[in-house]
């Protein structure tokens, strides 16, 4: 039904270096976890406006809206995806506000999750994992006993 278009290849390489980049910063699997999920988030969000749009307006605004927060809720962890991509280094001062960040953009990106299998199940269903799951899995956000 939707198919993935090469930007979003792309962005899926981007992830995955990221991913060993936070890991070489010591950063803890939740970090890591936390920015799959909402790079994974983020993108049904992209699809899901394209595809409302010009159909419906105001619902787009709502989502682009809701973009909006997921984007400055999450702006470290992207932050750190962008710099990874151009080859820079992640500082120490990205990396404690990775650190610092990571409650509201976990709580922000299981809102925008919600808001999607809400208002547009069907373009969930491709990207997101079913809500049930998501009850299954680990505390994301527990301190570690490392």
């Amino acid at each position: 039904m939707y198919q993935l278009g090469t930007g979003r290849i792309g962005g899926r390489c981007a992830a995955l270096g990221l991913v060993a980049t936070l890991s070489a910063c010591a950063l803890s699997e939740r970090a890591e976890t936390l920015y799959l999920r909402q790079h994974r988030v983020a993108a049904t969000l992209a699809e899901t406006i394209a595809s409302n749009e010009e159909r419906d307006p105001p619902l787009a605004d709502t989502l682009y809206a809701a973009e909006a927060d997921l984007n400055a809720a999450c702006e470290p962890l992207r932050h750190a995806g962008y710099l990874h991509l151009q080859a820079e280094e992640i500082d120490d001062d990205l990396e404690w506000a990775i650190v610092n960040s990571l409650e509201a953009c976990a709580a922000r990106t299981d809102a925008t999750e919600a808001l999607l299998w809400r208002l547009s199940p069907d373009i969930a269903a491709f990207f997101l994992p079913p809500p049930s799951s998501a009850s299954k899995q680990p505390p994301r956000l527990t301190q570690s006993s490392r």
